[in-house]
C-alpha cells in the first residue's frame, strides 16, 4: 500500500489495488486524523503559539491553537501523560510545537507512520505494477546534460521500450524515436500517467536518474509534478512571487529511502539488493555498480561498444555516432535490473516486510523505523522523543578475534564450524533483556557488561540486572516472531510451486530482518527507543556465550 502525505491539500492518500488489480484510493483529511504527541500530564498547558514559515516563497505567520487530552497513556516509569493536538492540524507544525516543552513523547514519529500504527492492522495483498527504468544523458558537447534516451520495462504487459531522440533524422529509426528531448519526456510522462505504476524501480535512481528526470522535465518547460497522481513531487513548487515553477535543493538530495513522488513507490534496487544479500550472509559485495553486480550475480556483463571501448568516449559520442549500441546498452541496463529483481524477488522481499510490520514503504529499510513501529504497536508505554543532539555513551561491542594473538593462524585440517541461531535475539530471551525489566536489585539474570572482547581473563565488572517475574516486551517479541518464522518456513518447504516457495521465503526472511532490527533499535543512540544498558547487555551476553563455547572447544 502507498501512503502519501499531500500537505498542500491538508490531506494524505492511500493507494492500492483490489484482488482484480483495479486501482483503489482513499483520502483522509488531517482534520479527520490529526497529528499528535504526548507530554507529561503535570506540564503547563499553552493555549496557542504563533509560528512563522514560508508558503509559496512568501513568509507568513500562523497562530496554532493547542488542545490537550488525558487518554490513559503513561511513560515507561509509569508517569501519566496527556495528548497534544493542534489546529490547524498540520504535521509539519510538530517541529515548533515540541520545542514548547522540555520533555515530549513520540514527537519524532512521522505522520504517515502514526496513521499506519493507529489505523491499519493489515495491508492488502495484490500484484504491484512496476516500471523498471533507466536514463542516459549526454556528457559534454552542445547537448550536455540533456537526456538522450529512456529505457523502461512494464511488468504488467511484460514489454520493454527504449525512447530516444536526435536533433536530426537518423538512419537508425524506430517507432520510439522523437525529434526532441521535450517530445520524448512528454511521451514518458504520458506513459506513467496512463499505466499508473505503483512502483518505479531504478539502480541508484534517487541519487542520479530521478533528479535528472525532474531537472530536464523542468528545463523543457514541463511540470515535473505530473509524475505524481496527486500533482505533488518533493522539491517542485510554484513560486507566487516569481510566477513560475521552481526546483529546490531537495531534488538533488533525495535519500535512498525517500518517497518524493506522492502516490508512487520509489525503490532504489541497489539498496534493497544489498540488504537482501547481506541478510542471506553471502559475504560483502566489493561494489554495488550495476555492471559488477550483474556479472557477479547473473554472470552477464553490460554491453561494450566496439567503436568506443572507453566508457567516457562512449557516453560522449555513442548517442549519435554508435546509436545502435547506445540504445542496446540502455535496454540492457534495464533488462539486468529486471533480472536482478525478479530472479531474487528483491522488491517482493521489501513488500513482504511492509506487510509484516503494516507500515509505510519507507519504514522497511532501517532498523530504527522497523523496530520502532513494531514496539509502538506492542508496548504499554510511550517512548520519549529521540534527541539526536543528546549525549552519546560508549559501550563494548562484538568480539574481536585476533588469530595471531590467540595463536590460531596457519593451516588447520579437520576444522568444524558452528553458528549461534540468532545470537543477539537469543541473548534478549536468555536474560529477559527489555526496557521495563531492568532491575536495581540483583537477580539471577545478571550480565557483566565488561566481559572482554577477546579470550583474556575477566578483569573488571559492571553488572546490569533484569527481572525474572514477567517476560519483557523485547524477548516476547523475539519469541512471537520465531514462531511466525517457523510457520513460514514450514509453508515454504512444503510448497511445490516456485512462486509459492518464493513468497514464503520472502515472508520468513522479512521476519528475520525484523528480529535483527531489534538490536539496532536499542543501540541507535538519539532514537526514542534507544537504551545503552540494553545494548551493552546484549553485546556482553553474546561475548560471554562465544567465550564459553570457545573455552569448551579449547578443552577438547
Amino acid at each position: 500500500m502507498i501512503i502519501s502525505a499531500i500537505d498542500k491539500d491538508n490531506m494524505f492518500a492511500l493507494r492500492w489495488r483490489d484482488e482484480n488489480n483495479n486501482r483503489q484510493e482513499k483520502t483522509v483529511l488531517y482534520s479527520d486524523f490529526s497529528p499528535y504527541f504526548y507530554i507529561l500530564a503535570k506540564e503547563i498547558e499553552r493555549s496557542s503559539i504563533t509560528i512563522t514559515e514560508f508558503v509559496n516563497g512568501r513568509k507568513d505567520s500562523f497562530r496554532i491553537d493547542i488542545s490537550y487530552e488525558v487518554d490513559g497513556s503513561v511513560s515507561l516509569d509509569g508517569r501519566p501523560l496527556k495528548k497534544v493536538t493542534w489546529t490547524p492540524p498540520k504535521p509539519t507544525y510538530t517541529r515548533e510545537l515540541k520545542k514548547q516543552w522540555e520533555k515530549t513523547f513520540e514527537a519524532d514519529v512521522p505522520f504517515h507512520y502514526r496513521y499506519a500504527i493507529d489505523n491499519l492492522t493489515v495491508l492488502p495483498e495484490y500484484k504491484l505494477r512496476k516500471f523498471y527504468w533507466d536514463l542516459e544523458w549526454q556528457q559534454g558537447g552542445k547537448y550536455d546534460g540533456a537526456i538522450t534516451c529512456i529505457s523502461y520495462y512494464d511488468n504488467y504487459d511484460k514489454k520493454s521500450k527504449v525512447l530516444w531522440w536526435t536533433p536530426e533524422e537518423h538512419e537508425h529509426s524506430t517507432n520510439f524515436r522523437f525529434d526532441s528531448e521535450k517530445q520524448m519526456l512528454i511521451y514518458f510522462m504520458g506513459q506513467i500517467n496512463d499505466k499508473d505504476p505503483d512502483m518505479l524501480i531504478a539502480w541508484f535512481g534517487s541519487k542520479f536518474d530521478l533528479p535528472k528526470l525532474i531537472e530536464r522535465i523542468h528545463a523543457n518547460g514541463l511540470d515535473p509534478r505530473k509524475l505524481s497522481p496527486y500533482n505533488n513531487v518533493k522539491g517542485v513548487y510554484f513560486d507566487t512571487n516569481e510566477g513560475g515553477l521552481k526546483l529546490s535543493k531537495a531534488v538533488n538530495n533525495y535519500s535512498p529511502i525517500e518517497q518524493p513522488i506522492k502516490g508512487r513507490l520509489i525503490l532504489n534496487l541497489d539498496l534493497a539488493f544489498e540488504r537482501q544479500w547481506n541478510d542471506a550472509q553471502r559475504g560483502t559485495l566489493p561494489s554495488l555498480a550495476l555492471d559488477y553486480v550483474s556479472e557477479f550475480v547473473l554472470g552477464e556483463k553490460k554491453l561494450v561498444s566496439e567503436k568506443f571501448p572507453d566508457k567516457n568516449d562512449f557516453f560522449q559520442k555513442g548517442w549519435l555516432e554508435d546509436t545502435e549500441t547506445y540504445l542496446d546498452y540502455a535496454k540492457k541496463d534495464v533488462d539486468l535490473i529486471v533480472r536482478l529483481d525478479e530472479e531474487n524477488y528483491t522488491s517482493e522481499a521489501v513488500i513482504a516486510l511492509q506487510r509484516l510490520i503494516v507500515a509505510p514503504f519507507d519504514a522497511c529499510f532501517y532498523a530504527s523505523n522497523m523496530g520502532g513501529i513494531y514496539f509502538m504497536r506492542n508496548a504499554w508505554w510511550k517512548a520519549p522523543t529521540g534527541d539526536k543532539e543528546g549525549e552519546r555513551m560508549d559501550y563494548e561491542g562484538a568480539m574481536i578475534y585476533d588469530p595471531q594473538t590467540e595463536g590460531t593462524n596457519g593451516l588447520h585440517l579437520g576444522v568444524a564450524a558452528f553458528d549461534f541461531a540468532g545470537l543477539y535475539p537469543s541473548m534478549m530471551i536468555a536474560r529477559n533483556i527489555s526496557w521495563e525489566t531492568k532491575s536495581t536489585e540483583e537477580t539471577e539474570f545478571g550480565v557483566n557488561i565488561l566481559v572482554p572482547r577477546d579470550f583474556s581473563p575477566v578483569a573488571n565488572e559492571d553488572w546490569r540486572y533484569y527481572k525474572t517475574d514477567k517476560m519483557g516486551l523485547l524477548p516476547k517479541a523475539v519469541l512471537d516472531l520465531k514462531t511466525l518464522r517457523n510457520y513460514y518456513k514450514r509453508k515454504m518447504y512444503s510448497s511445490k510451486d516456485p512462486l509459492e516457495f518464493a513468497k514464503w521465503n520472502n515472508n520468513q526472511m522479512a521476519v528475520k530482518r525484523l528480529m535483527a532490527s531489534f538490536y539496532g533499535v536499542v543501540g541507535y543512540q538519539g532514537f526514542g527507543w534507544a537504551d545503552v544498558d540494553l545494548a551493552a547487555s546484549i553485546t556482553a551476553s553474546a561475548r560471554e556465550a562465544i567465550r564459553e563455547a570457545a573455552f569448551k572447544v579449547m578443552e577438547l
